[in-house]
């Protein structure tokens, strides 16, 4: 007898989520600031190495304003990919081994089969925010969005595009958010076990669901640190990432039993 097609597909059992408190975010920070502090160089070198990517990004998109702001927002779109190399650095800290930068690239290309394909998932939302951002600034500024160094800065302080940046941000913000669900924990997840994305995906979305206040605080921090990286012509990033990328090792092991 044919097996019932209920049977066949049914939704993975998830892994039990851990009840934090609110603040427990500020935890993972410190507890990612000492994984930076004991093995400082391996992560900086990975920073580095990502924010030249940022810079080739400024370099490439500076032309036009509608352009570099939908590539940086994708950027930090697909950032939790990036985070592998920091996610092994903290892993063996805590196995008390030697924490080099050859053994993350080693470990980060290990996992990296798992995380490619998460790594679509956030494409995807990365590559749609680039066509909603580009529609938006055709409707605010026409055919042609302002450079960098034309007019731009002048209708920015202009109430009259008032309302294009507020729905600007706004949706950016819900993308955004979006994939902070999807990624906060199964990035750490698929690196750290042999799972499916969707359970990841799934795990990751319940753990938000358990701890609403602790994971929106979390998102804020994540928020304020890369601004604060952004801000320093991205050459605070060659601290931040790596210092999230540990503290966000620390919130997976401390929310997924």
């Amino acid at each position: 007898m044919d097996e019932p097609l209920h049977s066949r597909y049914q939704i993975p059992a998830l892994p039990e989520i851990a009840h934090v408190a609110t603040l427990r975010p500020l935890r993972w920070l410190k507890l990612g600031w000492d994984d930076l502090r004991c093995a400082p160089g391996p992560g900086i070198a990975h920073g580095l190495l990502l924010a030249m990517i940022g810079w080739l990004i400024l370099l490439f998109c500076s032309t036009q304003v509608d352009l570099l702001a939908a590539a940086v927002s994708a950027y930090v779109i697909v950032g939790p990919i990036f985070g592998a190399a920091f996610y092994e650095l903290s892993r063996l800290r805590a196995a008390g081994k030697p924490a080099s930068f050859d053994a993350s690239v080693e470990g980060a290309v290990r996992s990296g089969r798992r995380l490619a394909s998460l790594g679509g998932v956030l494409a995807l939302l990365a590559i749609a925010w680039v066509g909603v951002s580009g529609l938006l600034f055709r409707g605010a500024f026409g055919a042609v969005p302002p450079s960098l160094d034309d007019v731009f800065y002048w209708r920015a302080f202009d109430w009259n595009y008032a309302g294009f940046f507020v729905i600007y941000l706004s949706t950016g913000a819900v993308l955004a958010l979006i994939a902070f669900a999807v990624s906060a924990v199964s990035a750490p997840m698929l690196f750290d076990r042999e799972t499916g994305t969707g359970t990841a995906i799934l795990t990751s979305l319940k753990a938000i669901a358990v701890n609403p206040l602790a994971m929106a605080l979390w998102a804020a921090l994540i928020a304020l640190l890369t601004a604060i990286g952004f801000a320093t012509f991205l050459f605070g990033l060659a601290v931040v990432l790596p210092w999230l990328g540990h503290a966000t090792w620390h919130a997976y092991r401390d929310l997924v039993r």
